[in-house]
């Protein structure tokens, strides 16, 4: 919407992080349009200076079908943007403009030292020159920068005392320190896409060619459809989410027992960009791999169908299905919890709970609404219920029941009933001839 409805940013489908230089002209004809709201000091400084396009953000070698992600030199109307729309615009705004600043200079320090014949260290930073880092006012964290090794994470940014070389300390104080290496954590749905784009290090085999030719190709699916794999897997109740981590669901767990090992590994693709690598290379036959993937397509379907393994439903209730009858099931979509038919012709749905971004009044974090019969009620983690006609009366009395299209209409009502700021003083003047 960010680029189609309102204008204010690039085509979104690329999965390029570099600039052509036939956008470095329009670069301070951008920088003026996104001087507006809490960007205009921060676009300010660089509006008036030579932009200094250099290989580490401008270089068409490394930009396939479309450059990174900019904004455009259309001015946003930020009042009219969603709360996702402003997120997101912010993010590209910020990292726009961050490229452009300075580099962040700082002081890196360590200090070792020796007792009872061991040898400690510790390391610390001095910042110095912000640069780049002053756009982001709440500090910039990206999971690239984060070092953590065996449940230990270092303070980068510690504060350390002066001293001397050869100097002798006292030790005032010695504590011992355990930690355990964690496991590996859930995905979520920006680490899912990032191991699709580059899923080499899930591969079993040690096939270097197949490794390179994967990295080359992309990864699994492309820019355009990689979201859209993952929101299928979510409404096939393959997914599910809890809190921001993406579980498996006992159908998907069964499911992966059953299909045919070749299916569940990106060796499969691997192997089928390095064929269609050969095919644009004339190296391979288009009709010859068209055929193969014809007799592997009706391979796989016949060892699906002769196997002897069975798909049982965990999540049966024993509620009956309004229409044929049967059992119904208990799934968990993306933000909500339903019952489905086990019949899938059959295709009936009843939503029973789903989440929404209503803050309990005790804890603050998000209640979930359960809907039974016709009462509907908020429900928290820590207890709080409360019910659909109790929770409007509060926020209408907390004075929270104004939206951002109620917010809309009003500016859009005082533009048309908008009038000089003097209009009784200029009244009493304009007919005084001078």
């Amino acid at each position: 919407s960010l680029y189609e409805y309102h204008k204010v940013l690039t085509y979104p489908r690329t999965d390029s992080r570099y600039l052509t230089k036939d956008v470095v002209p329009t670069i301070k004809e951008r920088l003026r349009a996104v001087s507006v709201g809490p960007y205009k000091t921060l676009a300010g400084p660089l509006v008036n200076k030579p932009v200094s396009a250099n290989k580490s953000f401008v270089d068409d070698a490394r930009v396939t079908d479309h450059h990174a992600i900019i904004p455009t030199e259309v001015s946003p109307q930020l009042l009219k943007l969603s709360g996702e729309e402003k997120r997101i615009y912010d993010m590209v705004v910020r990292r726009f403009l961050s490229v452009l600043y300075p580099p962040c200079e700082y002081e890196e320090a360590e200090i070792t030292g020796r007792a009872a014949g061991e040898l400690f260290s510790v390391r610390g930073r001095i910042m110095k020159a912000p640069g780049w880092r002053s756009v982001y006012s709440e500090g910039f964290t990206e999971e690239e920068d984060e070092e953590e090794e065996e449940g230990f994470q270092e303070k980068k940014d510690a504060k350390l005392p002066e001293v001397k070389k050869g100097q002798r300390l006292p030790i005032t104080k010695a504590s011992l320190r355990t930690g355990k290496t964690n496991p590996p954590k859930y995905f979520t749905e920006s680490t899912l896409l990032a191991a699709m784009e580059n899923p080499v290090k899930y591969m079993e085999s040690n096939d270097r060619e197949a490794a390179k030719t994967l990295g080359e190709t992309g990864g699994l699916g492309t820019v355009a459809t990689r979201a859209d794999i993952i929101e299928k897997l979510f409404s096939a109740f393959m997914m599910e989410k809890r809190g921001n981590e993406i579980h498996l669901t006992a159908k998907a767990r069964q499911l992966l027992d059953l299909v045919p090992e070749d299916l569940r590994k990106p060796e499969l693709t691997a192997a089928w960009e390095m064929k269609l690598l050969r095919i644009s290379q004339g190296k391979l036959k288009a009709h010859a791999f068209l055929s193969e993937i014809r007799r592997y397509t009706t391979e796989i379907v016949q060892e699906i169908k002769t196997s002897t393994g069975t798909y049982h439903h965990e999540n049966m209730t024993n509620k009956p299905c309004p229409v044929c009858g049967k059992r119904l099931l208990l799934v968990k979509g993306k933000k909500s919890e339903l019952l489905v038919c086990q019949d899938r012709e059959c295709g009936y749905r009843e939503t029973i709970s789903r989440s929404t971004n209503a803050r309990c009044p005790n804890c603050h974090k998000k209640m979930e609404l359960i809907l039974k019969g016709k009462e509907e009620l908020f429900v928290c983690a820590c207890g709080y219920k409360e019910s659909l006609s109790a929770f409007q009366k509060r926020r209408e009395k907390e004075g929270a029941g104004v939206n951002k299209h109620d917010v809309a209409a009003f500016m859009q009502k005082q533009k048309k009933e908008e009038k000089p700021l003097n209009s009784a003083f200029a009244d009493a003047l304009k007919n005084i001839k001078l």
